[in-house]
This record gives structure tokens, C-alpha cells and sequence, in this order.
């Protein structure tokens, strides 16, 4: 990232400052060649996407990185409803228009976990600025108009899947919680990269770690503090999350920034902060409905973000244009298989936005 410009932007009604990045092709880009805007997610920052981002910069499209809001230098508030993802798609919106971007179809969003939704959540509040959007891991969440009940959540999850799915909300929206993890950071690392192969009848050597720590009552507050059958056990990592590079870059950043404001994006969903802007959005299948090319990419090791979530999108006409791929690496695909990720993210964007000559 070191050719990219760093700025930031106090963006209007709540005073939040943003941080993004510009690549070094942005100011003197052809207007007709669309703006690619990347968003991490949690926990993230934008130099999550540095590994991918030597084969995608052998394109001409200007790229702007974020600094998603509670992480990066970008503003950290504590409170759940400035993680609101209107607010959030809004502020975009300013930066693009502080940096010059036009308005009308100039722009192709791609985030990976909350970035995506993020970024989702722009193409519906903004859909007239984008030309086509990218989802990786997270896929297409339909605006939902009823109020969310984590416990039904979970257990409809489990109906559905075999376990709970989002039983770790239950842990990032406790009280303690970041304190927890600001206690042990590499043991939060580990939480987020260990490497568990199963040796279960059926999935004997895939990866179970995710649905381990994430989908298991209780498992991720007794492995970040060394309680119950995690008390004297360490998981292994997986290839990338060994180097120590990396894993200070992590270790300084949240020992700086901390925890408490990027929980919050747990709690804004449970406590229900955008009901209203999701019943906005629900109102018509017109308005649900993504319209421009779509790429989503999901992982086999993803057992929250599953891969057949799309699914639920596809069955409801919701999607008019989409392309799948999947990925044999975990969540954290951006360290993981950068390559790859570029590769696939590359191609698609020129096959289906080409530059013309």
C-alpha cells in the first residue's frame, strides 16, 4: 500500500471521521473506467487487502480502500447505532463526492464479512452509482423487516444446519468481551486462524475450527480465557496466521485501537438499531432486488458466512446477474489466498466492466 494516498473525511450528520486510501492512478483516472471501492470486515483494517492488491493494481481501475468506522484510523464510536449501515453507506457516498466521483453508475463495491455488508447495504441505499457490486464470505443479507431474536436466530440455525449459527454474538455482545480479548491478543489470533482438521466420520480432515470457536455454546469465551476444556489447550495456526509480521501488525493495532468500538457492529444487529432502514428497504421486491453483476466468492472453511447462503437470495429473484465462486481456504481468505482472490476479483471486473481502448 505504500503507493496509495491516505486521507480522511469528517463526514455529516454525526461528525465520524473516515479513513480510505486512494491508489496512485485515482486523480488523473478516465472517468468512464469505474472506481472500485474495498471494505474489510471485523477485525480487520484496509491493509487486509495489501496481499492482494500487487495483481490488482495491474488493472487501470482506481481503487479506494476503507477504513471501515470502529476499525483502522477511521472514527470508534461506542455507540451501536452509529454502526448503522445507512449511516455507513451515506458517509461513502460523501467520500466519493469529496473525491470527485460521479454520480451516476461510476462505481463497484467489494467487501469481504461486515465490509460486505457494508458494501451490500451501499449498492441498495445508492444503487444508482454502482455498476456492478462483490460479496466475499458474507453473502446477500435480504432486508428483513422483523425485529431480530438472537435466541431464534440460533435456534432456527440449528434447525437448519446442524448447530447455532451466530452462537458467538453471544460472546461480542457480552459486557467483558473486549475486555477478554484485549487481555490475550494472540489468543484472539488463534481464535480467529487456528487450523483444527476434523477427524469426524464424513468430514475427516476439513477444518472445524471456525465451527469450533464460532458455532459452539460457550467456546469462544472459554478458549480467549483459558477456561473449561480450552484451559490448557493452544490450537494450531494456520500457515499464513504464523507469520510474525502479521501477527504484530494485529497485536499493535488492536492493543491501540482496542475492542470496544468494533463490537458494536454486533450489537447494532442485536439490538435491533436498523430495524427501521430494513423495513424501508423491504418494501418491495424492487427495492431488495440487486440489479447490476454480482460476484460472490465464499470459502469451504466459512462455517458462519456458509456458501449456500446465497441460496436464499437466488430462490427469491433477488439477484439478477450473479456469479459464484468458492474457495478451499477459511474466512480470513484475504490472508490466506490474496492470489487467488485478486485473480478471480480481476478477471471478473474486466470481463464484465472491460476498458475500452
Amino acid at each position: 500500500m505504500d503507493t496509495f494516498q491516505h486521507k480522511t473525511l469528517v463526514t455529516k450528520p454525526y461528525d465520524l471521521t473516515y479513513s480510505y486510501y486512494l491508489s496512485a492512478n485515482f486523480h488523473n483516472r478516465d472517468p468512464s473506467i469505474p472506481v472500485l471501492i474495498f471494505s474489510h470486515g471485523y477485525p480487520d483494517n484496509a491493509q487486509m487487502w495489501s496481499g492482494a492488491l500487487p495483481h490488482m493494481l495491474k488493472s487501470p481501475y482506481p481503487i479506494i480502500l476503507m477504513d471501515i468506522l470502529g476499525l483502522g484510523h477511521s472514527s470508534k464510536p461506542t455507540e451501536p447505532k452509529m454502526y448503522n449501515y445507512k449511516q455507513q453507506a451515506d458517509s461513502i457516498a460523501q467520500i466519493l463526492d469529496h473525491e470527485g466521483v460521479g454520480k451516476e453508475k461510476t462505481v463497484i463495491p467489494i467487501g469481504h464479512d461486515w465490509g460486505s455488508g457494508v458494501s451490500q447495504r451501499f449498492y441498495l441505499w445508492h444503487r444508482e452509482r454502482c455498476l456492478g457490486l462483490a460479496l466475499l464470505s458474507l453473502a446477500y443479507l435480504i432486508p428483513n423487516p422483523d425485529p431480530i431474536d438472537l435466541d431464534d436466530l440460533n435456534k432456527a440455525t440449528a434447525r437448519r444446519f446442524g448447530y447455532p449459527q451466530w452462537e458467538y454474538w453471544n460472546f461480542f455482545t457480552a459486557p467483558d468481551a473486549a475486555q477478554l480479548m484485549e487481555a490475550d491478543l494472540l489468543r484472539f489470533w488463534e481464535v480467529n486462524n487456528g487450523n483444527y482438521p476434523s477427524n469426524i466420520p464424513g468430514e475427516k480432515g476439513r477444518d472445524i475450527w471456525m465451527r469450533e470457536m464460532f458455532c459452539t455454546l460457550g467456546a469462544m469465551r472459554e478458549y480467549v480465557a483459558k477456561q473449561g476444556k480450552y484451559k490448557d489447550f493452544t490450537v494450531d495456526l494456520k500457515p499464513y496466521a504464523k507469520d510474525p509480521k502479521l501477527q504484530k501488525d494485529f497485536v499493535e493495532r488492536m492493543k491501540r485501537d482496542g475492542f470496544a468500538a468494533p463490537v458494536c457492529y454486533y450489537h447494532s444487529l442485536r439490538d435491533n438499531t436498523m430495524l427501521e432502514e430494513e423495513r424501508h428497504l423491504s418494501r418491495s421486491k424492487e427495492s431488495m432486488t440487486i440489479d447490476v453483476p454480482m460476484l460472490y466468492i465464499g470459502q469451504t472453511g466459512d462455517w458462519v458466512c456458509r456458501t449456500d447462503l446465497m441460496g436464499d437470495a437466488k430462490d427469491q429473484g433477488l439477484v439478477t446477474d450473479l456469479e459464484e465462486k468458492v474457495v478451499d481456504a477459511g474466512h480470513w481468505v484475504l490472508y490466506e489466498k490474496p492470489q487467488e482472490i485478486a485473480e478471480i476479483i480481476s478477471e471478473w471486473v474486466n470481463r464484465k466492466f472491460p476498458v475500452k481502448k
